[in-house]
């Protein structure tokens, strides 16, 4: 792993099972890369520059049952790339820049898992073969530009298998035709953070009628919000800025009113408010905010950032004692899915977040 080979070594014992290659520049993979290896089952190329995967490029490896890809800019899969891997299980093609599913999988009818996250494809509509995998049980869409799902593109869905999981987490969804998952069977429906609002995805729950599932996973939408976007961007980034959330961070036991006291109130330097309507509906966010205006009130600090993750009727913004007229006084940020919006809120989210009030 990550040595900077830009070969596969032909010493490499011809019983070795799992071989963990990623990292290295492979960048052009042909019959010739792989020395013959009867007997290995997992290989993992993540990372390795790969951009063209010619034909029988697996031959010498051909009784796989995993195989990675992940991050590879990939501009060229063989039509027989793929072909001798008859025994494949299990294929990662995570961030490969992928646009669609229609990839060269026909003869690779054992396979059981399907991680296409973190592409570009924008339809969920699977090869008609796909119907004969009988033992397909996960396909992993998260984070695509799936924007609109479509009843023909969920034909084949109805023909797989009771027991699939299927992953739409992360896609920007805005519209689910009525009737496109009825009579579908799924094991667990992953559709977490998948909707471009709680208006979208109130609506789209509600065209699910039809569709047999054992575990629903959707989420609220503020909750997956700040746990997808906020804590991740926030957190991870350089600095990291350190959150206090309630799911993670509360005291067991503690009463819910002192643990906002204490460890919202009393010890953070900033308060952030993601402003939406289940904001406005819920008690517990309404008295956050009154006992942060009160502290910040008298310290006579605008250390109270506003966050509109959906747009709300200015009447209600009424409901929360001082709020109306804390937008109508002070700067807010407001949250976009565009692309370059996206990344100028995050630019100034930080600058707001690190900048000390005097």
């Amino acid at each position: 792993m990550g040595r900077n080979l830009s070969y596969i070594p032909p010493s490499i014992p011809s019983s070795i099972q799992i071989l963990d290659f990623s990292f290295n520049p492979l960048k052009h993979l042909q019959k010739t890369v792989f020395p013959v290896l009867s007997f290995l089952r997992v290989l993992d190329l993540s990372r390795c520059q790969i951009k063209h995967i010619e034909n029988d490029t697996f031959y010498n490896v051909k009784n796989l049952t995993t195989l990675i890809l992940t991050g590879n800019p990939i501009t060229y899969f063989g039509p027989g790339c793929l072909i001798f891997l008859h025994n494949l299980q299990r294929l990662v093609l995570v961030d490969v820049g992928l646009s669609s599913l229609q990839l060269p999988v026909n003869n690779l009818t054992k396979l059981q898992e399907l991680r296409v996250g973190t592409n570009n494809i924008q339809s969920m509509s699977l090869p008609p073969f796909m119907s004969n995998f009988k033992d397909f049980s996960l396909l992993d869409l998260h984070g695509n530009n799936i924007s609109i799902i479509k009843t023909d593109e969920t034909v084949v869905f109805r023909e797989i298998g009771r027991n699939m999981t299927l992953i739409l987490s992360r896609n920007p969804l805005l519209y689910i035709e009525p009737g496109a998952f009825k009579d579908i069977y799924l094991s667990e429906l992953d559709i977490r953070s998948a909707f471009v609002s709680p208006a979208t995805q109130k609506a789209g729950l509600k065209t699910l009628y039809g569709l047999n599932v054992k575990k629903l996973m959707f989420g609220n939408y503020d909750e997956v919000w700040v746990m997808n976007e906020l804590m991740e961007n926030l957190e991870n980034g350089v600095p990291p800025i350190q959150l206090c959330l309630h799911m993670r961070d509360f005291q067991a036991g503690k009463p819910i009113a002192s643990n906002i006291i204490d460890e919202v109130i009393m010890g953070s330097r900033k308060i952030i408010v993601v402003m939406s309507q289940h904001f406005i509906d819920s008690a517990w966010c309404r008295f956050e905010f009154e006992l942060a205006q009160s502290r910040f009130m008298m310290e006579r600090n605008a250390n109270i950032i506003i966050i509109i993750l959906e747009d709300v009727e200015e009447r209600k913004t009424k409901k929360v004692l001082g709020l109306h007229k804390h937008l109508k006084k002070n700067t807010y940020l407001k949250w976009s899915r565009d692309p370059l919006s996206n990344m100028k809120f995050w630019i100034r989210l930080r600058k707001a977040v690190i900048t000390t009030n005097q």
